[in-house]
Parts: structure tokens; sequence; C-alpha cells
């Protein structure tokens, strides 16, 4: 390596002076092309609107509805050597699988008859067995095949392909480049966009309807499995829907089956999307023990901090944690990419590595704003569950015992008195049941700009039976490394569920932009450094705790009245509120919707970033103000009651409440995401319609009038569109729907592609 390059890298020790670290920063932006200080132009930033890519990954839930007789789930537990063995554990299976008069079975695989493949799905199916040594467990040998929801799918859009009368050529193309969004390596089907989309045209606005349309291409695809694989006729009616948290049920069977059995069930085999799936799904197995184990450890470490007794410490069965789902968005900077792309590959990780980590200790203090008023994922805890080593999940890892131990005594005030008799309720159950982010060490820190810093934390956490060091880097804001990603930038991995995708998604997209640009900008001017923001586990716990704190719905949280965190005091410097604490001594009292209004302040007051970013700060501090009625968790939970016909969450019990939310995800929500989906369709449809009549482009004209028989685009979706959502759209008209769907896919890209 070139003498200076060691040179700088020698800077980066984050140990060093405030002074030499600026200066290091500065000369990487000045080589950015970014002038640092106060001649800093805003839009030479990365991550600004000309500047920003997006992407997203969507774990979605599954169910199968039909009898015990006919479904896959409860005709394999009935095949455990475990429930064959009898006795006690035979009974209380046996009065799980009966008490099920609904007849939902969630995460449950598919038994599709061989005979119903087309075949485009056979030739997939063949290239994704081959040499699996496990491909027994998806070919029982009677003429069907066991596979997983979220490979159905792919069998769908495969054989939608591979028809007698084969799609237009552009739309076929995509559909083949489009089988590999649908993976399967977590329990839950994980869904990633279609296409990457820019900023160009409003982020967010694009970010929305991509996420719309690829879940309208989702149902369209379980309908056609459905009829095509003729699952509904055999009694396994397919259904893919947005839910953030564990069934009950499966939480109830947990609880009753030895966790290898529990993983034989529930997790995917990963037949799609990787090069070794059989390997990857060995991972997914080790996923599940690690956190099965790191759950009970942090039992015992509550113990440690004196909040539960000794007696309470038990070992669970097995984790469900893997069953949460959530939305993780992506944001790219092509401005870093290339910049990092012509650095030799040392240097170019030790840059990225250094402003990544800075970035995100920065916006983590941001997270906040985003918990129960972007995404939510409201949640009764009966009684039962309102004890620390039921409700404070996976927290005792994930805070410093100081911390844990004022959250969990102010959760107990927020509860009441009755807490004991009648639980509670969060607005985002998911963030507290996810080892949502690991936790730096005393000798090891999480995002001290260190290259290797992650591995050798993941090492010492391995030591103490808390992760495991071949597990991905859990982090609540991720940095994307572009020599593994092949692009640079961060994943945002704290949603839940949206209420809507336009409405909520969108804004958060935004907001999520607004914040990774205002990070670059102060590192930019050179007004934050990593000594700035110190890396001991009580500093980082500091900040984190507002996170936790805004999932679990407290109104206030304790930070030091000497915090070392320069960034923390900045913001508090914004809040109006904020007090010496009469319960702590040496602490500030700092409420949550005064620390979320001097976050939007902050942002404000950057004028030429809240120029173009006027209308999310305005949305951000609309939800601030009026929680209730502009929040996410408000809104769903409006709905849940009016499904209820109760006027609270406390009046009724914790299962009514908790399966009304369930209820409302796999029916309501679902066909509201569903007619987000048709609407983007029907007018980005009737827009290409109208540029090719403008274009004269005839190829493309041929191909809509090809998929819709010559109907009127408009037209043919609003009549295909009221044959879906009466559940008779027939195999004809889903491939029409779908081809569409591909063909409006083909067109984003080829306008991205000349835009960029």
């Amino acid at each position: 390596m070139p003498q200076n390059d060691q040179n700088l890298l020698f800077q980066f020790d984050t140990s060093a002076h405030a002074d030499t670290q600026r200066l290091a920063q500065q000369k990487i932006f000045a080589r950015l092309g970014v002038q640092g200080g106060t001649r800093l132009k805003p839009g030479a930033l990365p991550f600004t609107s000309d500047d920003i890519t997006a992407g997203t990954e969507n774990e979605l839930a599954v169910a199968v509805n039909g009898s015990q007789s006919d479904t896959d789930l409860p005709q394999a537990i009935r095949q455990l050597p475990f429930y064959e063995n009898g006795g006690r554990a035979r009974a209380e299976l046996d009065r799980w699988l009966t008490d099920n008069r609904a007849g939902v079975w969630e995460h449950s695989w598919l038994r599709i008859g061989r005979d119903t493949l087309g075949q485009g799905a056979k030739a997939v199916l063949s290239i994704d067995l081959a040499g699996r040594s496990d491909r027994a467990d998806f070919e029982p040998g009677d003429g069907t095949l066991r596979v997983p929801a979220s490979y159905a799918l792919k069998l769908a859009l495969a054989d939608v392909l591979g028809g007698e009368e084969l799609l237009p050529g552009r739309a076929l193309l995509t559909g083949r480049r489009a089988l590999g969004v649908f993976l399967n390596d977590n329990t839950a089907p994980e869904i990633v966009s279609t296409h990457i989309v820019t900023g160009k045209a409003g982020l967010g606005r694009a970010v929305a309807r991509e996420n719309a349309q690829r879940f309208l291409l989702t149902q369209l695809l379980s309908i056609y499995a459905n009829t095509k694989f003729r699952l509904r006729e055999r009694g396994q009616a397919l259904q893919i829907y947005p839910a953030p948290n564990p069934p009950a049920r499966l939480r109830r069977l947990s609880r009753l089956l030895p966790a290898d059995a529990y993983r034989d069930l529930l997790m995917n085999p990963c037949l799609s999307g990787f090069s070794d799936g059989a390997a990857k799904r060995r991972y997914m197995h080790l996923c599940h023990e690690t956190l099965s184990r790191s759950r009970m450890h942090a039992a015992a470490h509550l113990v440690e901090a004196g909040i539960a007794k000794r007696r309470v410490v038990q070992s669970l069965v097995c984790d469900t944690s893997l069953l949460n789902n959530g939305t993780h968005l992506s944001l790219g900077s092509r401005q870093l990419g290339d910049y990092f792309g012509n650095q030799s590959s040392e240097l170019a990780a030790a840059e990225e590595k250094y402003l990544g980590d800075l970035a995100i200790k920065i916006i983590e203090h941001f997270l906040p704003v985003f918990v129960g008023l972007y995404s939510a994922a409201p949640w009764r805890h009966a009684p039962a569950e309102f004890k620390p080593e039921r409700a404070l999940g996976f927290l005792p890892h994930e805070l410093h015992n100081t911390h844990l131990r004022q959250i969990w005594s102010a959760w107990k005030r927020k509860a009441g008195l009755l807490a004991g008799l009648k639980g509670d309720v969060v607005p985002d159950q998911r963030l507290l049941d996810y080892f949502a982010a690991l936790s730096g060490t005393t000798t090891h820190a999480a995002f001290d700009g260190q290259l290797g810093n992650g591995d050798r934390l993941k090492a010492e956490l391995e030591t103490r039976n808390v992760f495991s060091g071949n597990m991905t880097f859990y982090a609540l804001y991720r940095l994307r490394e572009l020599s593994r990603m092949g692009f640079t930038g961060f994943e945002g991995r704290h949603y839940s569920v949206f209420d809507s995708l336009q409405e909520d998604l969108g804004p958060a997209a935004e907001l999520q932009a607004c914040v990774t640009a205002y990070a670059y900008r102060l590192m930019a001017e050179g007004s934050i450094m990593h000594a700035h923001i110190p890396d001991d586990p009580e500093t980082e716990s500091e900040r984190r705790q507002i996170f936790f704190a805004a999932a679990i719905g407290l109104p206030s949280v304790y930070v030091r009245a000497s915090t070392k965190n320069m960034f923390l005091r900045r913001v508090l410097a914004h809040t109006r509120r904020t007090r010496p604490s009469k319960r702590h001594t040496g602490y500030l009292k700092v409420y949550l919707d005064d620390y979320r209004m001097a976050l939007t302040r902050m942002l404000g007051a950057e004028m030429e970033l809240a120029e173009s970013h006027a209308p999310t700060l305005a949305d951000l501090e609309a939800r601030v103000a009026a929680p209730e009625e502009r929040g996410v968790s408000g809104r769903l939970t409006r709905k849940i009651l009016d499904k209820l016909g109760v006027a609270g969450a406390m009046d009724v019990d914790a299962a009514s409440f908790n399966q009304a939310a369930e209820d409302h995800y796999r029916d309501d929500l679902r066909r509201e995401w569903l007619e987000e989906g048709l609407v983007v369709l029907r007018e980005d449809l009737r827009a290409i319609a109208r540029r090719a009549q403008g274009t004269h482009d005839k190829g493309l004209l041929w191909a809509l009038a090809q998929l819709t028989g010559g109907w009127a685009v408009e037209d043919f979706v609003a009549q295909a569109g009221h044959d879906v959502r009466a559940g008779k759209a027939s195999s004809e008209t889903l491939r029409a729907l779908i081809g569409l769907i591909l063909l409006n896919v083909n067109e984003e890209e080829r306008r991205s592609a000349r835009a960029a």
C-alpha cells in the first residue's frame, strides 16, 4: 500500500483527538468532491435525491387454510417420533391440533401434485433440487411435492413463464430475472425488490409504488398457485400477508415441541436464491439454536442485574423470534460507490467502514421517530407474560444494566398497579421479541470505525453463549459494503408493519434518506467525529434505550447529566421539557415526544436540507404531535379495536386482542395492500400506454394488446381487479395481470437506465 494510504489509515484510530479525526474526514470528503465547512453544498452530498438508490426486502407471513387431513403441518406433526411415542406430550399436541376451528395453519408447508406443474415450473424445480442432499424432504415419493409456501410462489411464476402461450418478450425476460426475487431463507417468505429505484422522481413515492406492485404480484402468484396447482381444490388454500409478530398458536406449539422437532417443522429449507441451499438451511438452524440459547441467557442476565429472581430463570423449549417479520429498506449512494470503487480495496474498505460506523451512530439517535409512528406491531401482554424474563425479550443483551433496570421500572409504572391482573399493551412488540442489535463490550466496540470490529465482537459474544461468530452481524441500521453487496449504503431493519405502503412506507423512506444525508452532512462539515460519540457500552446503551422505550410506549427515559455523548447533548439542547430527574440522581428526565420533536427541529434548522425535505419534516411533525391519530400504532390499534367492538386495548383480554390483530393482518390489511397495488398498476399502465402511443412504440403497444386481449389497459385492470377481489380470477386472467406487472417493471428499469 502507498505510504500516504498507510498514513491515512493510521489517522482512522478512533481513540485519536477529535481534531485529527476531523482532518481525516475532511480529506475523504475533499476527494469525494464535497467541500467541507461553511462552504458545504448540500446537493453535492451522498444520499441526496440525484444520488440515492433504494431497494427493499419484505418478510411476509403465510397461512394455509384447510382441514387436518388435507394440510401438511398437522400431518407432519403426527409423523414426528416425538408424537408417535405417545404419553402426555401426544395428548397436549392432540389438543393443539383440535383447537383450530378456523382451520388456519400458519407457516404450514404445501403438498403439490407433480401433475399440476407446467414445463416451466418443472424446469426450475429440477435446477433447485439438483445436488440437494436433503432432496427426500421435498419428494415423498407419492407423486407430490412438499415445499414451503415461499417456494410455491417461485414455482407459480415459473409456471406462468413456461406456459404454452408465451408472454411478450420484454415481460418474459423480466420474469426470468424476477424468479430470484422470491427467496426463502427465513421461516417466512422473503421477497426482494423487482428493481432498484432512484430518488430523482421522489424516492418515497418510488419505494412505496414498487412495494405495492410487488405485493400485488405476490398475491396474484398465491392465487395462481391455489388455482393452477389445485391447492384450494385439495383443501390447502394459500394466503400470504403482512404480519409482524409470531402467531399465538405457533408460540404455543413451540412450548410443546423439542427444539429440533420445531426446526424440522417450521424452518425454511432455502430452496431458492442460494448457491448451496442445504448449507443455508443448516445456517438457519444455527440461528434458531443460537437465539434459543441466547434467550435463556438473557433471562439469567436479569438475575445478575437484580431485576428477576433466580427461581424464575428457566430454559425455554425453543425460541420463536425468527417468526417475527419486518421490512428492510436499503439505501445506496452512487457517489460513494463510484468513489470507493476507484480506490485500492484496502483503502476503500477502511474509509467506508470509518464513515459508515460514524453515520450509524448518528442515525441511531433518530430511529425512535420511526417506531410506532411509521411502522408498528401492537401487542397485548397477558399478565402471565408481564414478567421481566418474558416481557424484556433480548433487551438484557442489548442494553446496559443501568438502562435495563430503569426501563423495567418505568414499564411497571406505565402499566400501573393492575399490571399483574391485566398486563399491558405496547406499540411494537417485534422490536422487543427479536435480537435487534448486538451491544458492544468493554473490549470490543460495535461501531468504532475499525475494520473487523463486528467479527471480533461476535467472537467475544460467542464465548459468552450470547451469539454465534458464524451468524450475520445484527444491527438496527446496518452498513452494506461495496465489496460484499455491489453497492455502498445502509439497510434499515427497524420497520415492522405499515398501515399503508404509500402513506407510511413512502414517507418513512423519505425520512430515512433525510437523516442519512444529514449524518453525512455533519461528517462533511466536520462537526461530528467518532470521538464525539464514544463506544463504551453505557454510552451506546444510553442512545439505544430511547429506541426500545419507544417500542414499549414509555413516556420518558433518563440520560446522564454528564453524558459523554456530544451528539446526544446537541439533541437535548433542542428539547424544551428536559429537567433533572427526581427519581434518578445525576440523570436528566427526557420526554419521548419532546425528544422526537427536538430531532425534527434539528433537521429543520438546516435550511438547505429542509428545503428539499420540507414535506417529509411536516409529516414527521404531524405524527409526533398526534401519534394516536397520525401514527401507525394508533391507527392499527383502532382498526383492531373496531373488529372487537371495544374502545380500548385494555377492555379485552390479551388473547382476544392479539388474535384480532392477526385476523386484521391476514384479511383486512392484506386486502388494503392488494388494493394499493391495483391502483399503482392501473396508473402506471395508463402512463405506459400513453407514452407508447406518443413515441409510436409498436413493440410495446403490441405487448399490451396481447396481454389485455385488445382491451384498453385501464378497463382490463379494472375488470381483472374485480375478479381478483372476488376470488374468481381465472388462470388466464392472472397470467395476463402478472405479465402486465412484469412489463411495467421492464419499463421502470429502462427509464432508470436512461436517467442514470
